[in-house]
């Protein structure tokens, strides 16, 4: 049986964007909007093979391990407030997705962005520079609050690209193998390519440098306290000299619009409709004869669910 990292390191580039809102607006309101608005709209662009959106609580500083060295600190209003993490099989995946929806259609979409965001930063993170080191959660497709504590640590380094990304691939080894560690994806960002993002139709609103991140774990564990048992002296790696920040942020809520390249009944229906199904079992509104004559070719091959 394939694994649940072996699906996920299938695919070969990421486009991880990440950013806050405008100040006048609403949080509640903006995080709504995005999960059950904008999300579903971008499921159904064309390459996707998996699409999660995380939200953030404020930065934790209590999690890991203190090391003077290193700041484990953020400023309120420079902390991000959500994640989109969007997968791709290559490069030709991406091309069909910026191809996706064509003219106004697409104008109207991406309008999103000046709508709600003041500032968002677009990372790359190509090959094995984005890999699942170990899932031993059993759940392919998290929807909603995650059943156990799980921080998305945004890292900025200290040494050189080519010595910080191998020293972040041994962090990510060892951790993986320590007890209480249930999930842990490393993604090793590339700089954000503005005159990219401005070609692909993206309005330029991208953090300045020296608020940018080289480094992210999405890491899942069994309790906080494992969490302590993270950066440890036997682990033989010179944290100090590599790392500069550490932010960790909690993971309030994580919703899966796309996986393993097929829309997810809350990339098709919303979050709030997944909801009420899944609470009344309404197998029903489940069924891919009933999705095809809602929502057309996006339910043609039925939702990911169906793959289990």
């Amino acid at each position: 049986m394939v694994s649940l990292a072996e699906i996920e390191n299938k695919a070969g580039l990421a486009r991880i964007t990440c950013g806050w809102k405008k100040p006048e607006l609403p949080i509640d309101w903006v995080l709504s909007y995005w999960r059950d608005v904008h999300s579903p709209a971008i499921a159904r662009r064309g390459g996707i093979y998996d699409y999660r959106h995380y939200q953030y609580g404020s930065v934790r500083t209590n999690i890991l391990t203190e090391i003077l060295e290193i700041n484990f600190t953020a400023p309120p209003l420079e902390q991000l407030m959500w994640t989109s993490d969007v997968r791709y099989l290559d490069e030709t995946y991406l091309a069909a997705f910026d191809r996706s929806p064509f003219g106004k259609v697409k104008a109207d979409l991406l309008g999103d962005i000046d709508l709600i965001v003041d500032k968002s930063t677009t990372y790359r993170a190509v090959g094995d520079s984005g890999y699942t080191f170990v899932d031993r959660t059993g759940i392919a497709m998290p929807q909603g609050p995650p059943p156990t504590p799980t921080f998305a640590l945004f890292i900025r380094s200290r040494s050189d690209q080519t010595t910080f990304r191998a020293t972040m691939k041994q962090i990510a080894t060892v951790w993986a193998a320590k007890p209480g560690v249930l999930r842990l994806r490393l993604s090793l960002l590339d700089a954000p390519d503005m005159e990219k993002e401005r070609t692909s139709g993206y309005p330029i609103k991208t953090h300045s440098h020296e608020m940018q991140y080289q480094a992210l774990i999405d890491i899942s564990l069994d309790s906080e306290i494992s969490a302590k048992s993270l950066i440890e002296a036997t682990d033989n790696i010179d944290y100090v000299a590599h790392i500069k920040e550490v932010h960790a942020y909690p993971v309030n809520v994580v919703y899966t619009s796309v996986y393993g390249s097929k829309i997810t009944l809350v990339g098709l229906r919303g979050y709030s409709a997944y909801q009420a199904i899944m609470a009344l079992g309404a197998t029903n509104q489940r069924q891919t004869s009933l999705l095809e004559w809602m929502y057309g070719p996006a339910a043609h091959a039925g939702t990911a669910e169906d793959m289990y």
